[in-house]
């Protein structure tokens, strides 16, 4: 049997290849919700379509590895507390979900940025409002995976401050971390202008966390299981 600290540089590995994926896949993409309303939208998806493909395959790999990383997890919160475990494995399944709903989204932005470059005899407002439309519906669910990933990080974090798999400080600070980024959301869905300080903190935790992991891996101890 792997000892805890292969286990846990194993999830640093996992965490930090989602981390190397996911940032070229946001700056590939180069999308803004302003960018809605406005034959701009169409022209920029169409000049930059490769980008935006390429985006779009590393977030599919980013949301698959975040489920292999839950289901890597999964045993180990098991045997802190089974329903737990179920929970979380269960989030991180609704997560995939959502994503992919969003990245659909995406693919129908390509899809109208086709048409408005081919066909002219197309209603221009038309295919104008219908990209706005996706994009919008694809921010949202952006923002709703991101809920989501919170909800998904909290009880993780919790597992590791209850069995000290890693040092209670990154399991607080991850804890802190993931409620900002929940509360930051909630507020975006009121319209709310949130400042990319409150998602950025999170990843400056998320960076420490791979760091540790990769360097210590987990406590080399048993997991304790709670009485019930």
């Amino acid at each position: 049997m792997q000892s805890n600290i292969k286990l846990g540089r194993t999830a640093g590995i996992l965490l930090f290849t989602i981390v190397a994926l996911g940032i070229p896949a946001m700056n590939l993409r180069n999308l803004f919700s302003s960018m809605g309303w406005s034959s701009g939208l169409l022209e920029h998806i169409s000049q930059n379509t490769f980008e935006i493909q390429v985006s779009i395959f590393l977030d599919l790999l980013v949301c698959g590895l975040w489920l292999a990383f839950a289901i890597f997890m999964f045993p180990i919160i098991k045997s802190f507390r089974k329903r737990f475990a179920q929970w979380f494995l269960g989030i991180w399944i609704l997560h995939f979900a959502v994503v992919l709903f969003g990245l659909l989204s995406e693919l129908s932005l390509l899809s109208l940025a086709e048409v408005f470059s081919n066909q002219t005899d197309v209603n221009e407002e038309l295919l104008v409002a219908m990209g706005t439309l996706k994009l919008e519906e694809y921010f949202w669910s952006h923002y709703l995976a991101i809920m989501i990933f919170s909800l998904a990080m909290l009880p993780l974090y919790f597992v590791f401050y209850r069995t000290k798999l890693i040092p209670r400080l990154l399991s607080v600070w991850g804890m802190v971390a993931m409620s900002i980024v929940f509360v930051a959301c909630q507020l975006a869905l009121f319209n709310i202008t949130v400042d990319f300080t409150f998602f950025l903190q999170n990843g400056i935790h998320l960076l420490v966390l791979i760091g540790w992991l990769i360097a210590k891996g987990f406590q080399n101890q048993s997991v304790a299981v709670p009485a019930t």
